[in-house]
């Protein structure tokens, strides 16, 4: 894993990274947490979570592993003024660090590897994620080009989903994907990633979501993705890119279920727009087909798609519901 990361500054974070470096050339782990330096966490596709019994010499090892990471990424670094960082590793993985700044008790590092297969709608169901059914109409739904909401807490799959979706796209259709930081890797010939830039250490204005959007439509995008909702700019931009008139716009977003989603999707846009909750909430259900809500079952150590929610005649309807205690999807 991380193989991507060449050239002498990446040797030396290579080098830094040798306490944890079983996990990264382990296949089936797509997530490392390090809460301290001796406290180290891996996320499994068979074990789930667990805590390892690896460990980096001293606090200090940690530190000076995040540091040489901003330095080969030349993003800026000030212990003080910028004691979280989040990058973009060369290979598609995702890295946030803390420093004592910003955690007292020591430094922080999480990993999100890009793995190097995506799992298609079939994996999906082979692994209990879906079941037919639901792979059948997710099928549907991608092919006649609905507009899609993900919704789920945070590693319950969602982006995962999201590049499964991908797979059912038509091959010659052109994708362009617009995202705060880079993390979606789509299985299509015809795709523009298109990223957001940081203030720099000059302060210098950043290239927004609004500014990639509005430069997507002049590439003749059959579909338009846009990175996870977390701030109200990332939901102004899908609520603008579903005002377009184009059909395949999808963005996941944080939320416990899928009413929850809508409603969070709606005040998140209202940060950046005039108009009152009531209109922004009517033309998301005017202009979205589908909401899917994953969840990650931490007893089972599994992610499963528990609500599909077609939008219909202005309204979220239950089209199917996992049932955790039966440990089956019902249709309604």
């Amino acid at each position: 894993m991380l193989t991507a990361l060449t050239g002498a500054d990446w040797e030396l974070v290579r080098f830094y990274l040798t306490p944890i470096q079983s996990l990264l050339d382990d296949d089936r782990v797509t997530n490392i947490m390090v809460n301290r330096y001796d406290d180290i966490w891996a996320d499994d596709l068979e074990q789930g979570m667990y805590k390892t019994a690896l460990a980096f010499r001293d606090d200090a090892a940690v530190a000076t592993l995040i540091e040489q990471i901003a330095n080969a990424l030349a993003q800026y670094f000030d212990p003080l003024k910028t004691p979280i960082i989040n990058a973009r590793l060369p290979d598609g993985s995702r890295v946030c660090a803390t420093l004592p700044t910003a955690t007292p008790a020591g430094c922080t590092l999480s990993i999100r590897l890009h793995r190097r297969r995506g799992l298609d709608l079939e994996r999906l169901e082979q692994g209990g994620s879906i079941n037919s059914a639901i792979r059948e109409l997710l099928l549907d739904a991608v092919r006649q080009g609905d507009n899609i909401l993900v919704s789920g807490a945070t590693n319950s799959g969602k982006t995962t989903l999201l590049n499964a979706l991908s797979f059912a796209i038509p091959w010659g259709e052109r994708i362009v994907v617009c995202e705060d930081v880079a993390e979606i890797r789509l299985n299509a010939p015809n795709v523009i990633q298109m990223e957001a830039q940081q203030h720099d250490a000059g302060d210098t204005p950043a290239l927004t979501l609004a500014t990639l959007l509005a430069a997507s439509l002049r590439q003749r995008p059959d579909r338009i993705i846009v990175g996870e909702s977390r701030e109200p700019d990332a939901a102004e931009v899908f609520f603008q890119a579903l005002n377009t008139g184009h059909r395949g716009v999808y963005t996941t977003l944080h939320a416990n279920n899928a009413g929850a989603a809508l409603k969070r999707l709606v005040s998140l846009t209202m940060g950046r727009s005039t108009l009152p909750f009531e209109v922004i909430e009517s033309e998301y259900l005017h202009n979205l087909d589908l909401v899917l809500h994953m969840d990650y079952l931490e007893d089972r150590g599994v992610r499963r798609l528990t609500e599909v929610c077609a939008v219909q005649a202005g309204e979220l309807r239950y089209r199917y519901v996992y049932d955790i205690t039966e440990d089956e999807w019902s249709e309604n």
